[in-house]
């Protein structure tokens, strides 16, 4: 080969070589900076996710300024969530319809599973702490949210939760403190006016009872000083006055008795029939003087219809009585009318008596402190019309015990109208013991010493006391014995017999209770009727002792004659036949009826009971249902079928659960139907309204 192109190919070769070492040269810097390049995007993608989170966090931490803002600033609960609510629509990495704030409107079960970082498909709740239950719900709304977005919101989310709930607990605590702070403000003021009504009260009653108690004192020692020079006649006017003083402050410690009794949960009712007509009578009569000491003209109104009332007939007199004074009080030269009335309502029928009068009449004001015990109306009618202000307040409790309720309207300058409503036929249940039967008063009658009423034995360690009731009675015609021990009243009442028997509870050596229990253990002295006469009220304890009523002293003489009368009425007593076959119920029963004054015959079934009609005619009879022989349906329909019994009152008292089938046997055949066990007030208040006279009819 040639020497020269050997060496032209080698430097071609060397070039080459040069070239390509170039090239490779050139290649790695290349390499080198694709590299760096690299590195480059990858750092500027990390600065564009770090921008991104700073992004975000900057709108979390807005989010969060926003929602401090509004919860701490926001005292309303619905406004807070709603301005809550507004906050989350307002940020855009929430988008406006993906997360709802419900508020929990009824209680119910709550969903406890925690929710899922990986993503979301439907819906999700997160609750917002509330105490027992939660307050409200955050409502996550969203389709085909991925992970990131679950992993960047659900957390926070339920941190907001947290935070709104701690906000709603806060607000919930301030509402019920600051109403707490109300109550005792109000029950601070509550109490202020009650001290201050009642210091007002204690101040109006001294003066109350000073007036009477001053009146009595004057008068009498006038009359003892005067006494040398007076004729009998020139008593009389004296001694009228102290007689409405006395009246008038017994009234009062009446009143703060029945209150206190009232609120230690004391006061009773005794329940039994009685006549309305004959009870407005006597209320009408006992403050006529009032009407006429003012110029007040009363007019009675529907009082004519023969009208049975079954409840407490002294608190309804206490009432009605309290009702009219203070129509005759505040009212001066005008018109008072007490309408009486019936109503319907609810499948009972109520007595609707109302008192109107044309007085000064009552602001709205003093409307609203009518029925509050120790506050009248206003201090300037205390001043002016006198009282305590316990009256109506009294009153309308009464009223509420039987059943009923007082109303009032009234208007300033016009006149006022209460309204007493109760049911006529109170509920037996309600009555913890039996009130005496019905008894209408009787007229004052004078009798000749030489043939006495009846005798009567009164026992009283205070002379004074015996004196008082020997010369009423006397005046009412009755021979009155008297023992001022319980030993020496058992010890006449043995030799004597006496029709009737009045007894004071209080007394040394030997009490009325222990004499009560003495005579009604002595066969020869149990029928004797007793009455117990105290200084406080203990009816229910002298009734279940055997006692036939009780009074309380200061005496009501006309009522004390109205009970001597119908207990010492001598005639033959009507005749109850019981029908039953239970020896004990039969032997209760007998007891019951006998201590009121019946005659009682028994039999033991159907049969024995018709064979004992044909002898003799009862005034009712008493029935038990399960009989042998003849059972208590088929004597009820052998009388129901004969025109010489159907007109015979029965009660039927039995154990047996009554199916309707039963009522329609009993229907049109017997008057009352009552259970054993039932209160015997019942049975004494069927027995007593079934005999009256014109009861003839079936109910």
């Amino acid at each position: 080969m040639d020497p020269s192109a050997t060496a032209d190919l080698a430097a071609e070769v060397l070039a080459l070589r040069a070239a390509n070492q170039e090239l490779t040269r050139r290649a790695a810097d290349l390499a080198n900076a694709n590299a760096y390049a690299a590195e480059l995007l990858a750092e500027l993608e990390e600065a564009h996710e770090r921008e991104q989170r700073l992004v975000e966090r900057g709108e979390e931490l807005e989010l969060q300024r926003r929602l401090d803002t509004v919860l701490q600033e926001q005292r309303d609960e619905s406004l807070l969530l709603d301005q809550v609510a507004r906050e989350f629509r307002l940020t855009p990495g929430l988008d406006p319809d993906a997360v709802h704030l419900d508020p929990l409107t009824q209680p119910g079960t709550f969903p406890t599973t925690p929710p899922s970082l990986d993503g979301l498909d439907g819906t999700l709740l997160l609750p917002i702490p509330g105490g027992a239950q939660p307050a409200a719900f955050l409502r996550l709304s969203a389709s085909g949210r991925d992970a990131r977005w679950c992993r960047r919101w659900i957390p926070l989310l339920q941190s907001f939760a947290s935070q709104i709930g701690v906000a709603l607990q806060r607000l919930r605590a301030e509402r019920d403190n600051e109403r707490m702070n109300v109550d005792l403000i109000r029950a601070r003021d509550e109490a202020l006016e009650a001290n201050r009504a009642k210091s007002m009260f204690l101040a109006n009653m001294s003066h109350e009872l000073r007036t009477p108690m001053n009146a009595i004192i004057g008068y009498s020692e006038m009359l003892i000083e005067e006494a040398p020079d007076l004729t009998p006649q020139q008593f009389v006017p004296d001694l009228r006055k102290i007689l409405a003083s006395g009246t008038h402050l017994l009234a009062l410690i009446n009143d703060v008795l029945d209150l206190s009794k009232i609120e230690a949960g004391k006061m009773n009712l005794i329940i039994a029939p009685f006549p309305l007509r004959s009870t407005v009578d006597a209320v009408i009569a006992t403050i006529q003087p009032l009407l006429g000491k003012r110029g007040n003209q009363l007019v009675l109104s529907g009082a004519d219809a023969p009208i049975h009332v079954v409840s407490d007939e002294m608190k309804f007199r206490q009432v009605l009585t309290n009702l009219l004074s203070n129509a005759a009080k505040f009212t001066e030269n005008g018109t008072i009318t007490l309408s009486i009335d019936t109503s319907r309502h609810d499948d009972t029928e109520f007595l609707v008596a109302s008192v109107s009068d044309t007085g000064i009449g009552m602001t709205p004001e003093q409307l609203g402190n009518l029925f509050r015990p120790f506050v009248q109306a206003d201090n300037t009618t205390t001043r002016k019309y006198g009282g305590t202000g316990l009256g109506l307040a009294i009153s309308r409790h009464f009223c509420q015990m039987m059943g009923g309720d007082i109303r009032v309207a009234s208007t300033p300058g016009k006149g006022s109208t209460f309204s007493i409503e109760i049911p006529l036929t109170a509920n037996s249940s309600q009555a913890l013991s039996h009130g005496e039967a019905l008894v209408e008063s009787p007229h004052s009658q004078r009798a000749d010493p030489a043939s006495p009423r009846a005798t009567l034995l009164a026992i009283d360690d205070n002379p004074e006391a015996l004196d008082l009731i020997t010369r009423t009675l006397q005046r009412e015609g009755y021979r009155v014995l008297t023992a001022t021990s319980g030993d020496a009243g058992i010890a006449i009442a043995r030799s004597q017999r006496p029709d009737a028997i009045t007894l004071d509870v209080m007394m040394p050596h030997m009490n009325g209770w222990q004499v009560l229990a003495a005579l009604k253990a002595e066969p020869s002295l149990n029928a004797i009727p007793v009455i117990l006469i105290s200084v406080v009220e203990n009816r229910e304890i002298g009734l279940a002792l055997g006692a036939t009523d009780c009074f309380t002293k200061p005496v009501d003489w006309q009522r004390l004659d109205a009970t001597l009368t119908r207990l010492t009425r001598h005639q033959a007593p009507e005749t109850i036949l019981v029908v039953e076959d239970d020896e004990n119920a039969s032997d209760l029963s007998q007891r019951l009826l006998e201590r009121e004054g019946w005659t009682v015959e028994t039999v033991r079934n159907g049969q024995e009971a018709m064979a004992h009609l044909r002898k003799r005619l009862p005034a009712l009879i008493v029935l038990d249902l399960m009989m042998p022989i003849m059972d208590g349906f088929s004597l009820a329909e052998h009388l129901q079928a004969s025109p010489e019994y159907r007109d015979i009152p029965v009660v039927v008292l039995s154990s047996r659960s009554l199916t309707s089938e039963d009522h329609q046997r009993l229907n049109g055949r017997v008057r009352e139907i009552l259970a054993k066990g039932s209160p015997r007030s019942d049975l004494l208040a069927a027995v007593e309204r079934l005999t009256q006279k014109g009861e003839a009819q079936p109910s």
